[in-house]
């Protein structure tokens, strides 16, 4: 392994109240090489203490956190992170894909924004050749 490529270890935290997709995005960052997976979070609260703690390079977001998560939704964390961690990448991966939503949380600071559904293969792209 040469310098450059041990220096380009990616760390990402998810943020993700299902389950189900939580695995499916986990599953999907252990298979890069350049990440490193140090945990998801089902709420506001819990997404806040993880990060703090863990320092992740790239947290990866869904709006809705459903209301057995209370302490707010994505775009409330959206918007404590990017005060927070300036240099932080902040990709959003919902099912909200409107327009408006799309520009809402470009606007509040996000770097990426991917459909659930449909963009996966760019979620991993994205991570492959991502400038820390």
């Amino acid at each position: 392994m040469s310098p450059k490529s041990a220096a380009t270890i990616v760390k990402v935290v998810t943020v993700e109240d299902s389950l189900v997709v939580a695995e499916r995005v986990q599953s999907l960052l252990v298979e890069l090489a350049n990440i490193r997976f140090l945990g998801n979070a089902r709420s506001v609260p819990e997404a806040l203490e993880l990060i703090s703690s863990k320092k992740p390079d790239v947290v990866i977001l869904d709006i809705h956190l459903g209301e057995q998560h209370p302490g707010g939704n994505g775009l409330h964390l959206l918007i404590t992170l990017r005060r927070q961690y300036r240099r932080m990448k902040l990709m959003m991966l919902t099912n909200l894909t409107d327009p408006q939503y799309r520009r809402t949380c470009m606007t509040l600071g996000a770097d990426y924004f991917f459909d659930k559904s449909n963009d996966f293969d760019k979620v991993s792209e994205v991570l492959k050749n991502i400038q820390l």
